[in-house]
């Protein structure tokens, strides 16, 4: 359809779907009901997003002729979703030449101006950028500043990191929403499309439009699922597709507190957490229980992360936390004084910067005046 503004014309795509019936992968886009905002909000680590309705935001997806940004480079395609009663509205803005241009952008701008916030999948360092750009070259005034943004990449890392192939939204629909697509055009091609368009040549340009929409749908969906990822199932009761481990360590590593932090660090023991991840959860449980005074419990968990491996890079703040228990905690400067030099030849042979060497070998002094002055006869 054409549109009219006083900016100018342009062309829209409108589509809409039943919100109860469509299923898009295994997931109904009316799943958003059940989200838990704070556990969205502290997935993303952004408070802001807990008073975000996902009912009320709008979902945006772009395409564009290149992936620079400048004068240059043309959001040719703009996909937004939001919910409008029992429909899901997909609204693809469409330049059928580059004059079209600034007409769309200002439709765009007041819709997204409009809404209490926005999700996207890598949104916040792409889309936003882009469309920012343009809308700034063409005298439009970006709607972004205070518009709360739930970039889906972030989070979605944390949930899946190291059990996927890779981060990209295909891959996050195809394994945690069971949603396959068929004929897919790549969006390496999508620029080639608009260019063969323009030129009237042949063109591709369908599968753009098929393309970007269920971009936009998957965004609705995968917003659903991020959603209930703090109590692991869906409103049905169904569990979650992915990995219960990594999701535990997200959950782990975003908690708003102490004791929700160790019960999701166990959690994540249990659920066989290695690498990398069972490391930076090793190092983090030791502490907590340190700075909470556990001491036994914190002596446990140093000893515990140490006899896995005391050579990398954690160990030095395994060894440097295990010398401030046995000095603040159970007075044994002896003990103290030995893991400070532990910590010291470890951060040499691991090649910390100077600063950080100087900082081990300036504790590794201290315990060694404290050790020497305690055991000094009392003069007479």
């Amino acid at each position: 359809m054409e549109h009219r503004r006083a900016e100018g014309t342009f062309a829209a795509r409108e589509t809409r779907v039943d919100v109860a019936s469509w299923q898009h992968g295994s997931w109904s886009l009316g799943e958003v009901d059940a989200a838990a905002p704070a556990t969205i909000a502290r997935l993303a680590r952004d408070e802001g997003l807990g008073a975000m309705p996902l009912r009320e935001a709008v979902y945006l997806d772009t395409e564009t002729s290149g992936l620079s940004g400048g004068a240059g480079v043309y959001v040719y395609m703009v996909g937004l979703g939001w919910f409008e009663g029992a429909e899901f509205v997909s609204w693809q803005g469409f330049l059928r030449e580059p004059g079209e241009e600034r007409a769309m952008l200002a439709a765009v701008a007041e819709r997204l101006a409009a809404a209490p916030g926005m999700v996207s999948f890598f949104g916040k360092s792409f889309d936003r950028h882009r469309l920012e750009d343009k809308m700034r070259i063409a005298g439009i005034e970006p709607p972004f500043a205070g518009l709360a943004h739930l970039d889906l990449y972030h989070p979605f890392r944390r949930l899946t990191q190291g059990t996927l192939p890779d981060g990209r939204l295909q891959t996050m629909e195809r394994e945690l929403l069971d949603f396959h697509r068929t004929d897919d055009l790549p969006g390496s091609l999508a620029p080639a499309a608009w260019f063969d368009f323009l030129a009237g040549r042949p063109h591709r340009l369908e599968g753009v439009f098929e393309h970007n929409h269920h971009d936009v749908l998957s965004l609705a969906a995968l917003a659903a699922f991020l959603g209930r990822a703090e109590l692991e199932e869906r409103a049905d009761g169904a569990p979650l597709a992915g990995s219960g481990c990594q999701r535990a360590v997200a959950l782990a590593e975003t908690a708003v507190d102490e004791e929700e932090e160790l019960r999701w660090i166990g959690a994540a023991f249990a659920r066989g957490a290695a690498g990398e991840a069972r490391r930076r959860l090793q190092v983090r449980e030791a502490h907590l229980h340190r700075r909470s005074g556990r001491t036994e419990l914190a002596r446990a968990a140093y000893r515990e992360a140490l006899e896995e491996c005391a050579e990398d890079r954690h160990a030095v703040e395994l060894f440097t936390g295990g010398s401030m228990v046995l000095e603040r905690q159970v007075g044994d400067l002896e003990g103290a004084h030995q893991l400070a030099e532990r910590a010291l030849e470890v951060g040499v042979r691991l090649g910390l910067t100077a600063k950080q060497q100087e900082r081990l070998r300036e504790r590794a002094r201290r315990l060694a005046k404290r050790r020497a002055g305690s055991a000094a006869p009392e003069s007479t």
